[in-house]
């Protein structure tokens, strides 16, 4: 069976490769919601194919009719019906371009949600393995060549096929042995013009993945700035995005090259099945089996026909080519959540916040757990302390629990409900995330804090900027709470993003709170007042922190101590400090380095 292979970063998910009509009737399925305006445009379209070739008609009576009987009366009324007819013409088209743009703007705003919904759907475990430089490039070139089949070949396509089918059996009416002179020329075409066909859609699959190699590369580029002018590697970077430009460009020379040859080709079979027409028309005019009217309109329409048949060929190739770009985006719609919710979901009618974890194990990949055999049961109200050196399953564990990832082997249970039954909407609203590397939208700090709750008023986001003790730095700002803080907030400190991303979770306002480190670009005095002001707002509340600092959580109810992936240890900070075991090695070395720093 043939495959493809749906290459992102350095991972790779085989899928059976599914024919391209196959690939092509899914693209078509965003049509479906606009069945009404397609069979329009359908309807239009046959009315402008037959009133256009219903002009060499009139020429035929023309010639054989009115201009030898000098038929002035009927001459009028051929104008009249001429007119009549360009009229619908027009019409029809004007109609016909509306109903088109309408229905490829709807359809193209619906692939474009669509998409991004599927991305959404994937979930965080699908962005923690996969590069967003790919994915960006996948979602750009991708979406856009089914777009392009949407807005441009597709009706032209279908267009032209009615086009072509009228006008060729209209040919076959005025003479049917003629209408096979075209014959020739097109086998001649496809005796050698397949391999065109194939050498260009080779080519250009391999412009688009270049093209996508590019655009990862520029938006690496982009996002990696800062460290690219650290390290002084401006010139390495640019040789790089050159190398690729480079190949690009080579690989796109080719590709029209043969685009031209297979035009020419085709120019060819067209110009030498118009020399063998006008023979065999003569013959037929001599003979009297073909009026010279009739000649006349026959070749209008044979040119017709074959700049029809011309089109339409094109087309053709050039869509098959943007339908092997969409095999990738194809595959990419067909891969499935590492983590879906259930058909008929729970939902707590208030979270208390007790967690349990039940002999969870769970690895990244098949052949390794980073958390192994997890027992901790955490009771509502609790605050509870991950401790461990760093790697040691820590983040990975707190992950679980808003099913960013479901264990390989056990389950975790929120107030005694297996997650994995539960809404995943509910899940997420009840517990509040603050990481270590903190995300900002490009917008003020005001829509930043915003993030959080949007319903929330002046004063909530004030006091919870204040409680994150972050009111105080953004007064000094130029625009105070709306100033503009760039591109993931690359305007303010490490330490100033994390209280911004802490004033958010506060509006939140969950049930749940956890802390992944997220107080580690603080000042000792900073994170302390931070951790006072959270006890406050969240008394009564669970609380799960992985520490960055051992000596701010004397105060919590339990300290979890994670090896290699297990609990080591559990108990309060006084009780832990006196077994002198693993927990009082990690105190003593954070001593140490504190000493040494």
């Amino acid at each position: 069976m043939e495959h493809a292979t749906l290459k992102v970063g350095n991972q790779q998910s085989t899928i059976d490769k599914p024919k391209l009509i196959k690939t092509f009737w899914w693209t078509l399925r965003f049509l479906k919601p606009y069945k009404g305006l397609f069979v329009t445009s359908l309807i239009l379209g046959l009315m402008i194919a037959c009133a256009q070739i219903a002009i060499p008609k009139f020429i035929q009576v023309l010639v054989d009719k009115v201009l030898p009987s000098n038929d002035l009366l009927r001459y009028r009324e051929i104008l009249i019906v001429l007119t009549v007819v360009i009229a619908i013409v027009i019409i029809a088209t004007i109609l016909k371009l509306i109903t088109d743009r309408k229905m490829q703007e709807w359809v193209a705003g619906d692939m474009q949600i669509g998409v991004f919904q599927k991305m959404r759907s994937l979930g965080y475990s699908f962005y923690e393995k996969f590069p967003v430089g790919e994915i960006y490039s996948l979602f750009h070139t991708e979406v856009e060549a089914i777009q392009k089949i949407n807005r441009q070949y597709l009706p032209t396509i279908v267009q032209y096929t009615i086009t072509f089918i009228v006008t060729f059996i209209f040919m076959a009416i005025l003479n049917l042995q003629l209408s096979l002179v075209f014959v020739p020329g097109i086998l001649l075409y496809y005796l050698i013009g397949p391999y065109f066909e194939r050498k260009s859609a080779e080519y250009a699959k391999k412009l688009s993945d270049s093209n996508a190699n590019l655009n990862k590369k520029q938006y690496d580029s982009i996002s990696g700035m800062m460290e690219l002018r650290a390290y002084g590697q401006e010139k390495w970077n640019l040789n790089q995005l050159l190398e690729q430009d480079q190949k690009t460009a080579a690989i796109n020379v080719t590709f029209f090259k043969l685009i031209n040859y297979r035009g020419a080709f085709r120019r060819v079979a067209v110009y030498l099945s118009g020399i063998l027409m006008f023979i065999c028309g003569y013959y037929f005019v001599s003979k009297e089996l073909l009026t010279i009217g009739e000649f006349i309109a026959f070749t209008i329409l044979y040119y017709k026909v074959m700049f029809d048949l011309t089109v339409l060929i094109t087309n053709l190739t050039e869509q098959r080519v943007l339908l092997q770009q969409c095999i990738r985006l194809y595959h990419f719609t067909e891969l499935k959540p590492d983590v879906e919710e259930v058909e008929h979901p729970e939902e707590l009618a208030k979270v208390r916040g007790q967690i349990d974890f039940k002999n969870v194990s769970f690895g990244y990949t098949s052949s390794s757990d980073v958390v192994k055999n997890i027992n901790l049961s955490i009771q509502p109200g609790d605050k509870v302390a991950l401790v461990g050196t760093s790697g040691h399953g820590k983040s990975s564990l707190i992950k679980l629990l808003a099913r960013f990832y479901d264990p390989n082997e056990g389950a975790v249970y929120l107030d005694q409900v297996n997650l994995t039954r539960l809404t995943l909407k509910q899940l997420r609203e009840c517990v509040g995330y603050v990481f270590q590397e903190t995300y900002l939208y490009g917008g003020t700090v005001k829509e930043n804090i915003l993030f959080g709750n949007e319903n929330a008023t002046e004063v909530d986001i004030i006091a919870a900027a204040k409680a994150a003790s972050a009111h105080e730095f953004i007064m000094q700002l130029p625009e105070g709470y709306d100033t503009v803080i760039g591109e993931r907030g690359n305007k303010l400190s490490g330490g100033q993003r994390q209280r911004i991303a802490i004033s958010r979770m506060i509006l939140k306002n969950p049930a749940i709170i956890v802390l992944d480190e997220a107080t580690s670009a603080l000042d000792y005095k900073n994170e302390t007042e931070v951790m006072k002001a959270l006890d406050q707002l969240f008394k009564g509340r669970t609380m799960i922190a992985v520490a960055h600092r051992i000596s701010t959580i004397q105060d919590f109810d339990k300290i979890v101590v994670i090896d290699n992936g297990q609990i080591a240890e559990v108990g309060t900070f006084d009780s832990l400090f006196d077994k002198k075991g693993a927990f009082y090695q990690l105190l003593m070395g954070e001593k140490e380095n504190a000493a040494n720093a």
